[in-house]
């Protein structure tokens, strides 16, 4: 029954992100557009961390608020791919010169608050959830491989990240194009890495294999 339920979700998942991906490239004006902030690929994105803080919540039982660093930082992967810490403030939360320069004491304060809150889930990540994680990858469960997987993408695509940029401080020059198709890249990377997680969500929620 749970193999069952944990294959539909992650059927629906699928079908519901690519078919919106579909319809996405298919109605924008320029197909630029897919792959620009605020459209087709990043709103996929979204939607999908989104949709694994849904199944955390929905399947991870007893353990749903026990482990509340999970869904907070997909919340706040989400609120990255939003671009939120630029958006609804006047100089950027993430931005040293928030801290250092004229930004206002409530900007500076809201921001460090949400850094330290941060830290503080990663640091439960790192010291509850990954010895766990490292018990299911030796023992070749699916969710930890998945987990696995997704780190080596979300690695990959920060690196070609803004690819040009960063190998012109090494004087070295890249075209447009490939500039441009490393970015695409890293968006298309980007969502399959959330949906790697996704997906292992509801296969170590669906099990109850979260402690």
């Amino acid at each position: 029954m749970k193999d069952l339920r944990f294959r539909t979700i992650s059927l629906t998942l699928l079908i519901v992100t690519f078919g919106f991906l579909g319809i996405s490239a298919a109605t924008v004006s320029d197909l630029n557009l897919f792959f620009k902030e605020g459209h087709g690929l990043e709103l996929a994105s979204v939607g999908v961390l989104f949709a694994a803080v849904v199944l955390w919540l929905w399947l991870a039982g007893p353990y749903r608020w026990r482990e509340w660093q999970i869904p907070f930082l997909f919340l706040a992967m989400a609120a990255r791919e939003m671009d939120a810490d630029k958006r609804f403030t006047d100089y950027g939360l993430l931005k040293l010169n928030t801290y250092t320069g004229p930004a206002p004491w409530g900007e500076k304060l809201l921001g460090a608050a949400i850094i330290a809150l941060t830290l503080w889930a990663s640091w439960r990540l790192l010291t509850r959830n990954a010895p766990l994680w490292w018990q299911r990858l030796k023992a070749g469960r699916l969710d930890a491989w998945l987990i696995a997987g997704a780190f080596v993408l979300g690695v990959v695509a920060k690196t070609i990240d803004g690819l040009g940029r960063k190998l012109a401080g090494f004087g070295i020059e890249i075209s447009a194009q490939t500039d441009q198709m490393a970015g695409r890249t890293e968006e298309v990377l980007e969502l399959a890495c959330y949906l790697m997680l996704a997906i292992a969500v509801a296969r170590l929620s669906s099990l109850r294999g979260a402690r």
